[in-house]
């Protein structure tokens, strides 16, 4: 999904109604040109099958005194019929930074001009971040605790630190700040990445829900989270901004971790994704993009940028997350209402390219115990490598946007060269 005009990033709340799949994400239509008003773009899609996303007009603006610098990210909740979305809301008075956490209630989302939504008069319910943080305290993930509602959100100590702040309500009005989230890693296995808790400067976009690991059949929790300023180690760490989980159970305020950190996504744009629990398992969305790499061809060819990965079936084996494409996808080169969808698949022992106008763009195949994928771009090459089992390698490319997926993993890369007649080899 890409937006119709201006620039997209974060997915923020998504959820189901009926048979639609609603995604929400930030959306600065005056980009480039105007000045900068971010609030959220609303779309959906058909929750039965693969189909080009239906956009509805923007639901959200920087209409409030307490949001007149951005409706920053956040998430959606269903309390029986009631449907609330929850934004952090962005003010800047004499060089400070005021982060509100503010809902809005969603009606009739299903309607082809995309329903109403009201921000609610009792805003901002929480006025501003607690003493111990800085103003980078935002994107409010709210989920079902108990008999109690709790939210979590990212956030940055006085000591420059990522941390995760809690909050619990009995109503989703009124919260109060239950703390911060520690973690005890004394029985902690290691994830693929480095550390088992990286810090980071910031942590951004939490998502903490429970699921079923289908290889036990015990209930863990899942925190992901995006912590920036991390430097890169190996193969690791490698984009300007990260995002990955851990798995653990959480007690209080403690995440006693049993797996460590691993990254979520081992392409070169992937960022803030937005997971909605189905039960046992999740839906997960992300953003094809990194924080200030806006510099892409569609710009000035068709006035906007970035886009939202495909919805993924995410599961959990053995302390590992698992996406697959939400929907089956064409086995043939089709077009989709704006461009051309391509699939192929690849054994483990052969290499997938990717080729526009005979000339290879991208190349993924399993060496040496890795997944490597290669983008071929008149600059030099760029390759990302994941340790992986040797499988199958399914890509899929539509415009810009393609995705590599094997062994439960998932490669996210954007290319512009030629971008829009795809055709697929192996060798």
């Amino acid at each position: 999904m890409t937006p119709p005009f201006g620039r997209l990033n974060d997915p923020n709340g998504i959820f189901i109604e009926y048979d639609s799949l609603h995604i929400f994400y930030q959306h600065d239509p005056a980009f480039p040109e105007g000045q900068k008003r971010t609030g959220w773009g609303h779309a959906s899609v058909s929750t039965r099958e693969a189909q080009v996303p239906l956009h509805h007009p923007d639901a959200l603006y920087p209409d409030a005194d307490y949001d007149a610098h951005g409706c920053y990210s956040g998430g959606a909740v269903k309390d029986g019929d009631d449907i609330w979305l929850f934004y952090t809301g962005n003010l800047k008075v004499d060089g400070r930074r005021i982060p509100s956490q503010n809902r809005v209630h969603a009606s009739v989302p299903n309607h082809p001009m995309g329903g109403t939504y009201r921000k609610d008069a009792a805003n901002p319910l929480i006025p501003d971040a607690p003493e111990g943080f800085t103003g980078h305290f935002r994107d409010p993930h709210i989920v079902r605790d108990g008999e109690r509602w709790r939210m979590v959100l990212g956030a940055q100590t006085t000591e420059e630190s990522g941390a995760i702040a809690v909050y619990h309500s009995d109503d989703l009005k009124s919260w109060e700040f239950t703390g911060v989230l520690e973690f005890d890693v004394t029985n902690a296995q290691p994830g693929l990445s480095p550390d088992l808790v990286p810090r980071g400067y910031m942590w951004e976009c939490p998502n903490l829900i429970s699921m079923l690991d289908h290889s036990d059949g015990r209930t863990y929790d899942v925190l992901v989270y995006c912590p920036q300023g991390l430097a890169q180690q190996d193969e690791h760490y490698v984009s300007s901004d990260q995002c990955g989980y851990i798995v653990g159970r959480l007690e209080g305020s403690t995440f006693h971790v049993t797996r460590g950190f691993t990254e979520l996504d081992y392409g070169f744009e992937f960022y803030a994704p937005q997971l909605l629990s189905t039960g046992d398992d999740a839906i997960t969305i992300g953003w094809m993009g990194l924080p200030a790499q806006d510099d892409n061809p569609t710009v000035d060819a068709e006035g906007w940028v970035h886009a939202l990965t495909l919805p993924r079936r995410t599961t959990l084996h053995n302390g590992v997350l698992h996406q697959v494409p939400l929907f089956p996808l064409p086995d043939k080169p089709q077009t989709q209402g704006f461009g051309a969808v391509a699939t192929a698949t690849c054994e483990h022992d052969e290499t997938l390219s990717l080729v526009d106008a005979a000339t290879p763009r991208l190349s993924t195949w399993h060496a040496e115990g890795k997944l490597l994928i290669r983008r071929h771009l008149p600059t030099g090459d760029e390759t990302r490598s994941v340790v992986c089992a040797p499988g199958e390698i399914t890509a899929i490319a539509d415009g810009c946007a393609v995705e590599v997926f094997s062994q439960g993993l998932a490669l996210s890369v954007q290319i512009f060269e030629e971008w829009q007649n795809w055709t697929t080899e192996t060798t």
